[in-house]
């Protein structure tokens, strides 16, 4: 039987559609991909949240392989010989297959062309893209959680991000920026530093933690919080290049933050202190933990960069 011309077009536009569709990453679906692959939704890190894991990895090369194998959701690193390589996965294992704790993944969102947006993990993602041994071409798991590729035009697909508060356009300073300007890279010489962003980080369990049981953790939480602090605490006020200034800065966001009552707004975020996992009262042992545990590994990685 033969084909009219235009029919075999209808055709061959259907067969391309579904092909299309067979490949594009759906909602829910675990695929690997390469760190160059993945594009920012944020133009911001806390450059000190990232020094904190680097020193560490400096300090216990196993850490990294831990840091690997929990972001792809395998729980802890299992067997890293001597000569293991995070870019040859086949040299170590991890406890689990990937996807096994699932709530510990990284989520991307997939636009126009495919191109992959990363929604969560700029830090984590980062912190391996700036591992000796690791860099961009290392590959790791992600989860989908929107397929916007049907976007007709990027100013569409910003929109439909901005909606679903997939993206963090403020610099930082707190300032308004154009989705045009995002990075299209992670790493540091692509992303910029919030350093209340990692003040943020640092009050975890101390001062915030999961919001309530039953409510899912916006993306971009630790920014909200972040922006509001900008407003309440002038951090000329600490020496945040020495160890005791830079627990004192810590605490005083700490306590900022607890301050604020439940059902209280965290400044413009739309979302109540509640929602974003705020605490009604200090921690004190967790905040001991992190000036212990994590910030001597901030300044003497600071240090080691001079």
């Amino acid at each position: 039987m033969r084909l009219h011309s235009w029919t075999l077009g209808l055709v061959l536009c259907v067969v391309t559609a579904q092909a299309q569709a067979l490949s594009t990453p759906q909602p829910g679906q675990v695929i690997e991909v390469a760190l160059e692959q993945l594009h920012p939704t944020q133009a911001v890190v806390g450059f000190d949240q990232i020094y904190y894991s680097l020193g560490l990895f400096a300090d216990k090369p196993a850490k990294a392989f831990d840091e690997y194998c929990e972001t792809n959701g395998q729980g802890e690193a299992d067997q890293v010989p001597k000569n293991a390589e995070l870019l040859r996965p086949d040299s170590f294992t991890c406890k689990h297959p990937v996807g096994t704790y699932a709530q510990d993944m990284k989520t991307v969102v997939v636009g126009p062309g495919g191109q992959l947006y990363l929604t969560d993990g700029h830090h984590s993602f980062t912190t391996l893209w700036e591992t000796p041994g690791a860099g961009p071409r290392l590959k790791m798991w992600v989860k989908v959680t929107n397929d916007f590729s049907a976007s007709p035009n990027l100013a569409t697909f910003w929109q439909r991000m901005e909606a679903a508060r997939k993206v963090w356009l403020k610099d930082n300073r707190g300032q308004a920026l154009p989705a045009e300007q995002l990075p299209a890279h992670l790493g540091f010489k692509n992303l910029r530093d919030d350093t209340f962003r990692s003040l943020v980080y640092f009050t975890r369990k101390a001062a915030y933690g999961k919001p309530s049981e039953g409510a899912i953790a916006p993306e971009f939480l630790e920014f909200y919080w972040g922006n509001w602090l900008r407003t309440q605490i002038d951090l000329g006020q600490y020496n945040l290049n020495k160890k005791g200034g830079y627990k004192d800065a810590i605490e005083a966001v700490a306590k900022r933050m607890v301050s604020l009552a439940p059902g209280a707004m965290v400044g413009d975020s739309g979302f109540t202190a509640r929602q974003l996992g705020g605490m009604t009262q200090l921690d004190r042992d967790e905040l001991e933990k992190t000036f212990d545990k994590k910030v001597p590994y901030v300044i003497d990685y600071r240090k080691s960069l001079n």
